[in-house]
């Protein structure tokens, strides 16, 4: 009986220590019965979360309020170039009993989220639809949104070609210039050597007379820099860059298209200077096909198309300054310059996605001012000599015809005599003459004097026999006439002088 009895104790015994062994463990490892109990230590995080004080199974529940409230406001974005996308939130869930199975007390721990590869390809696959994904790339690009997930901090950006090396193998042209010309200079094929194959880095800048210095085509004009940085600068808009700084010319190139002028101008220090903001190497491009130089820009392919447009050019006519020299014959007028019209473009940018326009952007104003026609003049002025009959409404002529035989008849009087005189005044004119005539034949005289009220007056006298023609007016003969400075015609002298 004592030995049974021994026996069950002796079991029991063994029983309990089993279990106390398999409590101790659960209740260390925070895993088991006893985890539901026991409570996180002070500082213990899960994530930006705070579960300090709490038991396991209290931290669970607000852990997965937490998690709501974090898959509510996620904010992940896929970035290919110059397009970014979001994840939906149904795409990504967070595992609270995972996240608490390896969280240690007093510590900070990760939180442990999931993305579905099935809704991340369909994400790719409709934003993305110039490139292709494998699924080992969809599995990468999910991972790694996973990672970093973990720190449960908002927003989070993911690179896709950071982590699909295989994407540089799609590059392409993706922009291009042209400038025509009949000739390569020497300084335009030494800048398209030292350009050719140039690399734009990832998120950096380039300056055109920095990467320059020390080169042998820092020998090249300003001008000859400035058509191939314009080069640069028309393919340039056709990417997401920064324009950081570009110049214009007082005035434009011959063979530069309006609107894509990028000046150089190292005594103005003038620069060309714009950055790369994207997680990608771009190259430039040149070639030379004869009759025009060519550059490109590779890389890869945008999302978006950038199409540039000159929107507006409107022109302005130059104003004429004159100069005076004594060197120049009097009346003739030499053109020292021809001048030139200016004028003022309007460049603008639309930006299109999958066909359709997103934005319209203002690119630039260039203004270009109009060069004057430069005249040299005469310090001589022309004197013109205006004939009587032409200048003054104000002066009378007379007309006197005398025959042998006749009689004198004028609007005012009448005679008759051994010779014939006649008389008619000017029309709206008062005046007096005389005329004397002397020939073979009877003498008789007339005189007479009269008023028209039509305007027209006769006064005068004739003696003498035969036949006497005389004109007569008020005004001196020989009168020189100019204009002055407001445009009226008057009377000077032979010298030029205003007579009063």
């Amino acid at each position: 009986m004592q030995s049974k009895l021994y026996k069950i104790s002796l079991a029991l015994g063994v029983l309990l220590l089993v279990i106390s062994a398999v409590f101790a463990q659960q209740a260390y490892a925070g895993d088991g019965f006893f985890s539901n109990f026991k409570k996180y230590s002070k500082h213990t995080y899960a994530g930006p979360f705070d579960i300090s004080g709490h038991s396991k199974k209290k931290a669970k529940e607000k852990l997965m309020v937490d998690f709501s409230g974090l898959e509510q406001n996620l904010s992940v974005q896929l970035i290919v170039q110059d397009l970014q996308v979001d994840i939906p939130p149904e795409v990504v869930s967070f595992d609270p009993d995972a996240t608490l199975n390896q969280a240690k007390s007093g510590d900070d721990n990760s939180l442990v989220a999931s993305v579905s590869r099935e809704g991340l390809r369909t994400v790719m696959k409709q934003n993305f639809n110039s490139l292709t994904f494998s699924e080992d790339e969809v599995d990468k690009i999910a991972a790694q949104i996973e990672v970093q997930l973990r720190s449960g901090i908002m927003p989070q950006q993911v690179y896709v070609a950071n982590f699909i090396p295989e994407l540089y193998e799609q590059k392409q042209g993706i922009a291009s210039a042209e400038y025509k010309v009949d000739g390569l200079a020497k300084g335009l094929r030494l800048l398209m050597d030292d350009l050719d194959g140039l690399e734009i880095q990832p998120n950096s800048s380039f300056s055109f007379r920095e990467y320059l210095e020390g080169k042998e085509s820092a020998s090249a004009t300003d001008l000859q820099m400035t058509i191939m940085a314009s080069l640069l600068y028309k393919a340039a808009l056709q990417t997401n860059w920064i324009m950081d700084e570009r110049n214009i010319s007082t005035e434009l190139p011959a063979g530069v298209e309006p609107g894509f002028e990028a000046a150089i101008n190292r005594k103005l220090d003038l620069d060309f200077l714009f950055t790369n903001p994207n997680q990608t190497v771009f190259t430039i491009r040149t070639d030379w096909t004869g009759s025009q130089l060519e550059l490109s820009i590779e890389g890869l392919p945008f999302v978006h198309r950038y199409d540039t447009e000159v929107e507006k050019i409107t022109k302005y006519d130059p104003k004429t300054v004159i100069r005076y020299s004594a060197f120049v014959n009097a009346g003739a007028i030499e053109v020292m310059d021809k001048g030139k019209k200016g004028m003022e473009v309007t460049v603008k940018r639309n930006v299109l996605l999958n066909g359709s326009l997103e934005e319209i952007e203002d690119v630039s104003i260039d203004f270009y001012a109009p060069q004057p026609i430069i005249e040299r003049h005469s310090l001589e002025k022309v004197v013109e000599k205006v004939p009587d009959s032409n200048v003054d409404s104000n002066s009378s002529t007379t007309d006197s015809n005398n025959s042998g035989n006749g009689s004198t008849d004028t609007p005012a009087n009448s005679s008759n005599g051994n010779g014939s005189s006649s008389s008619n005044g000017g029309s709206g004119s008062d005046g007096s003459g005389s005329s004397t005539g002397s020939g073979t034949g009877n003498t008789g005289s007339s005189s007479g004097s009269g008023t028209n009220s039509s305007g027209s007056s006769s006064s005068g006298s004739s003696n003498g026999s035969g036949l006497s023609n005389s004109n007569s007016s008020g005004e001196k003969d020989d009168v020189n006439y100019d204009y002055d400075k407001g445009g009226n015609l008057i009377k000077v002298d032979k010298n030029g002088n205003p007579i009063d």
